[in-house]
């Protein structure tokens, strides 16, 4: 679990960033970096609540 939050504290410093990095330059190739980064950041966010779900459902069975 703690290797599923420093990935999630990864992407979060990848959105940084990336975005300061748009910010400095204007390249859009840093906006398509970060929108992965947060579709990502998403898709674990997601798991891991999918992750307590299942786990309180088997401790309540």
């Amino acid at each position: 679990m703690l290797g599923i939050r420093l990935l999630l504290l990864l992407i979060g410093i990848l959105l940084v960033v990336s975005l300061l990095g748009y910010a400095i330059d204007r390249d859009p190739r840093w906006l398509r970096f970060a929108g992965l980064g947060l579709k990502g950041g998403i898709a674990l966010a997601i798991l891991i609540m999918l992750g307590y779900v299942v786990e309180r459902l088997v401790m309540v069975i």
